[in-house]
C-alpha cells in the first residue's frame, strides 16, 4: 500500500491497515503469520513524513530447543521519519546518531506501508523463540523431546582427564 505525500492533510492522516503478509524474502522464518494489524498517524514534514503508530500479529514459530511449534504474539509501536532520498543519507560512509536511527527513505514522495509493516514485523520477531522458558530440547543421542519424559540413552561416563576442567563450571 502506497501513500502519496500530496494526500496527506495539514493535520495528518489517520490509517487502520490490515495486511496479509505476503512478502518476499521471509521464508522460512515462520510456519504461519497472522493478518498484521496497524493503526498508523501519517503527518507531512517539511522534507517527509512522520510515521508513527502500533503493529501486531501472531506469528507460529519453531521453539529453538526442542523443534516444536508455538504461537508468539507480536506487537510493538514505532515511530520514523521518511524523507526525500538527497536528505537522509551522503554517499561517504559515516556512524548513525541515535537520532538518524528512525530516519529512512521514500521513493518519489510516497510512503510503502507494506515495507513499514514488514520491517517492524521482522524487527520483533525473537532470534530464539522458545515454547517455554524451561524448555529442556531435544536429546543430543536420540533426539527424544526432553519435555515430554527422560530419554532412555545411557549417559555417558566423562573423560577422567577432563573432570578437572568440568570443575570450573
Amino acid at each position: 500500500m502506497l501513500v502519496e505525500r500530496s494526500q496527506i492533510p495539514p493535520e495528518g492522516l489517520d490509517l487502520e491497515v490490515c495486511e496479509e503478509p505476503r512478502w518476499e524474502g521471509v521464508e522460512g522464518l515462520w510456519l504461519s503469520l497472522a493478518p498484521v494489524q496497524a493503526a498508523l498517524h501519517l503527518e507531512r514534514e517539511v522534507n517527509g513524513i512522520l510515521a508513527s503508530g502500533t503493529f501486531s500479529t501472531t506469528a507460529v514459530v519453531l521453539c529453538s530447543r526442542c523443534s516444536e511449534q508455538v504461537s508468539i504474539p507480536l506487537s510493538d509501536s514505532f515511530t520514523i521519519v521518511y524523507t526525500e532520498a538527497g536528505e537522509a543519507f551522503r554517499d561517504e560512509e559515516a556512524e548513525l546518531s541515535t537520532a538518524e536511527m528512525d530516519i529512512d527513505t521514500m521513493q518519489d514522495d510516497r510512503l510503502d506501508v507494506t515495507k513499514l509493516l514488514r520491517e517492524n514485523v521482522l524487527l520483533n520477531l525473537p532470534l530464539q523463540p522458545l515454547c517455554r522458558s524451561d524448555c529442556r530440547g531435544l536429546c543430543p543421542h536420540c533426539g527424544a523431546n526432553l519435555n515430554e519424559g527422560p530419554c532412555r540413552c545411557r549417559v555417558q561416563e566423562s573423560d577422567p582427564r577432563l573432570l578437572p576442567l568440568q570443575q570450573l563450571l
